[in-house]
């Protein structure tokens, strides 16, 4: 493992570990993640990290700190994952992503002949349901009282891999999610990171 690996790593099991939304990106330097590293990184080896970890998608940040570094961070729905499941290994998640994509139903053929009406694409919100699945875990660990979101989760999941899915049902399940994301025990994790995603796959599929 390289040592920019390790930085990164060492990184996201901050950001897992630390019970606030987005801690200060600077209060990593002196932190127990850092320690167990048994290394000291600079801010340059920092920066280029966070770079990464922003291309990524694993974490969000905000602000501008020392040496142009975000003042703060916060892990996204994926990094949950990967720092929850995968120890902050990035290599490790991102194989588990590449099976996850392989899950993926093929994309509906268009027909070059009038036919039946097209085929209703719910791959947005589907994907949607299935990192708010997989997150979960982490975060009742951190937060509790998932339950009920995940039960939504998993109707809508069930209910958009149908054959011939239910437009009504399918519509209600999706704004219950949303429901849960902007105002429920999720709200300041998980919402602040899926909602634009649900809301940008609700109008992809005409489900708006």
């Amino acid at each position: 493992m390289s040592r920019l690996e390790s930085v990164a790593r060492a990184f996201l099991r901050y950001l897992y570990e630390d019970n606030r939304f987005r801690p200060e990106v600077a209060d990593f330097f002196d932190s127990p993640a850092v320690e167990a590293t048994a290394l000291q990184p600079s801010w340059a080896e920092l920066t280029n990290v966070l770079q990464t970890l922003r291309e990524h998608e694993l974490i969000a940040t905000s602000g501008v700190g020392q040496q142009g570094a975000p003042a703060r961070a916060g892990l996204t729905g994926s990094g949950l994952i990967c720092a929850g499941r995968h120890g902050g290994d990035i290599g490790s998640w991102s194989r588990a992503q590449a099976v996850a994509v392989l899950d993926e139903p093929p994309e509906p053929l268009v027909p070059t002949q009038p036919g039946p009406p097209a085929v209703l694409d719910l791959t947005g919100v589907t994907r949607v349901a299935k990192v708010v699945l997989l997150a979960l875990p982490t975060v009742h660990a951190r937060y509790g009282d998932t339950v009920e979101i995940e039960l939504t989760a998993r109707r809508l999941c069930d209910a958009a891999r149908q054959d011939n899915p239910d437009r009504r049902r399918v519509r209600l399940l999706a704004y219950r999610l949303r429901g849960e994301l902007a105002t429920g025990s999720v709200a300041n994790t998980l919402g602040v990171v899926l909602l634009d995603g649900l809301d940008e796959a609700l109008t992809e599929s005409g489900l708006t």
